[in-house]
């Protein structure tokens, strides 16, 4: 069967959207009523197929073309992974992005991960055998007469047992049965295309019973796996059915509402030379009546992310900015320039001596290049009073295919700091 590969932006029009994948993303509480345009970023399955949702400004791929399947499962990857990374944060707060299908994510891709490197579970059975394996004297002992020698006794025949895998076993059945559920709808997250992985196991024999049984089944194992991988699996086999026993199919919805704090995340993994000064700044102190002073260290000031060119004075201080930034309509209001010309007075005093350049790094491409302040009255800049904010832009997909690698973007750090 084939995949239909859809791909769209975060910010599109809703009403642009086929009336199928509105409703489903409606049913899901990614549409509210009053929305006007989406706000998500991740994957939608329905009957119809995939819908992936892009970053806005992205450069997007065509549907259903290879390039297509590969990139959205890169960005599929990197959602998991940030979900995994940003994990007790998130759980804690969410911190306001609206988290779809963490749990179910990890989950579907870990078995079909381990199904791609490992193929079907094997499950270990010792056998009695004669004259090989590991001998068993107490059995050879209690089954055999011996033959009397000067030396001592001798046994003709000696009685052992070795252990033997077998593949068509309960546990491997429950496995082909999920990983053929799952090859359609997910298993491109996994290859980066639409082709399957199933088909080798299309013959296989169904598992026996309800998913009552099949659940039982894979606890009794449990009891009996000693490899990591056999454990691992088991459990991931249990969750699955665990999350699937009584429920009807639904839509399935892998994504973040709200993308902007995957975007500070990503661009201050990516980026070099990061500093941690945010431990060095000064913190606020409350003056009670009784003339105690007590620090109030989660109001402090938390930039983003700074720079620092090793062995120098050069200073970056950069602010992730999820935003359009075609236009005045779209670019950063005067909270988020007051942050940046605060927070560069602020590393000036922790550092004298520090040149502190400030940028703005948005995704895609745009018009902007600088934010000045302007005086009215002479019409001209005060670059001085208030040092010149840089504004970057940076194709979502190219600082994605880094965070998942572990790299570092050099063009952009430079892009920066220059």
């Amino acid at each position: 069967m084939k995949i239909e590969l859809s791909i769209y932006r975060d910010r599109t029009p809703i009403s642009t959207l086929p009336p199928y994948l509105q409703q489903a993303m409606r049913q899901s509480g990614i549409i509210q009523d009053e929305d006007v345009n989406v706000t998500f970023c991740g994957s939608i399955i329905t009957e119809q197929g995939i819908s992936v949702f892009f970053p806005r400004n992205t450069y997007l791929p065509e549907s259903n073309t290879k390039e297509g399947f590969r990139l959205a499962a890169q960005f599929i990857k990197a959602i998991r992974r940030y979900t995994q990374e940003r994990s007790s944060k998130i759980n804690a707060l969410d911190n306001g992005e609206h988290l779809f299908g963490k749990q179910n994510l990890n989950v579907i891709i870990g078995l079909i991960e381990d199904y791609c490197a490992n193929g079907l579970y094997s499950q270990r059975l010792m056998e009695r055998v004669v004259n090989s394996g590991r001998p068993n004297w107490n059995r050879t002992i209690s089954k055999q007469t011996p033959f009397p020698t000067k030396g001592g006794p001798i046994y003709l025949d000696i009685h052992g047992s070795r252990n033997r895998y077998v593949s068509d076993c309960e546990i491997a059945r429950i496995q082909a049965e999920i990983i053929q559920e799952l090859d359609a709808t997910y298993a491109w997250i996994v290859t980066g295309s639409e082709a399957t992985i199933s088909q080798d196991i299309k013959g296989m024999a169904l598992p026996k019973g309800n998913t009552f049984a099949k659940i039982k089944a894979i606890e009794l194992e449990l009891t009996r796996a000693f490899s990591d991988r056999d454990i691992h699996l088991l459990k991931l086999l249990h969750q699955y059915l665990k999350a699937t026993h009584g429920t009807t199919p639904t839509d399935s919805v892998i994504g973040i509402r709200h993308f902007h704090g995957m975007w500070e995340h990503i661009i201050d993994s990516t980026l070099k030379w990061n500093f941690p000064v945010n431990r060095l700044l000064p913190v606020p102190a409350y003056r009670f009546s009784n003339g105690e002073l007590v620090e109030a260290a989660k109001k402090g000031q938390r930039t983003d992310t700074v720079l620092r060119i090793p062995n120098s004075n050069q200073f970056a201080v950069v602010d992730a900015k999820y935003y359009g930034a075609q236009g005045l309509e779209s670019a950063p209001g005067w909270p988020d320039l007051v942050k940046q010309f605060f927070y560069a007075k602020a590393l000036s005093v922790y550092c004298p001596g520090a040149k502190v350049k400030n940028a703005f790094v948005f995704p895609g491409q745009g018009p902007l290049t600088y934010v000045h302040m302007k005086n009215r009255e002479t019409e001209q800049t005060e670059d001085i009073k208030y040092p010149p904010i840089k504004c970057v832009y940076i194709d979502p997909l190219e600082l994605i295919k880094l965070y998942l690698a572990g790299k570092k973007s050099v063009s952009l750090t430079e892009l920066i700091m220059e």
